[in-house]
């Protein structure tokens, strides 16, 4: 899967950047951001969609679990969700006031502390918390003895 997904960006790299290299002769710019939208086009769109395809033919995308463990797992399954929210929302935090700080030339600490960006943080961190919870919630098949 991983070596069918390399071939394609492969063969794909190939032929864009000859094709870049011809058109960015005329219009640079515009061929560079062409370029650019191409490729996390061909990325999110082709590569993603067919590792995502080729995952859930094999079946790798299921989480096995015997009956008398569900309820166990099911209590991982919330930990791990709250783990990653929590995660998401410290790093994204922080992140966005370095980037603040080295960008816009605003105080850090401020940033930091402003309670707007608390809330809005947080809020990331349980969306993505939420998400990842069912996602990994919906991978659990029971599988009886």
């Amino acid at each position: 899967m991983g070596d069918n997904a390399f071939m394609l960006m492969f063969g794909y790299m190939m032929i864009a950047n000859l094709l870049a290299t011809l058109f960015a002769y005329k219009e640079p710019e515009l061929a560079l951001w062409i370029f650019i939208g191409c490729n996390i086009f061909f990325t999110i769109f082709v590569i993603c969609g067919y590792v995502l395809f080729a995952t859930t033919r094999l079946k790798l995308t299921e989480n096995e679990v015997e009956a008398k463990d569900m309820a166990k797992e099911k209590k991982k399954t919330i930990l791990k969700g709250i783990g990653l929210g929590s995660y998401f929302a410290i790093a994204i935090h922080l992140l966005n006031g370095l980037l603040s700080m080295l960008l816009d030339e605003e105080d850090f600490l401020p940033y930091i502390v402003s309670l707007d960006r608390i809330i809005a943080s947080l809020l990331g961190g349980c969306l993505l918390g939420g998400m990842m919870y069912l996602v990994l919630r919906l991978r659990l098949k029971k599988v009886e003895e």
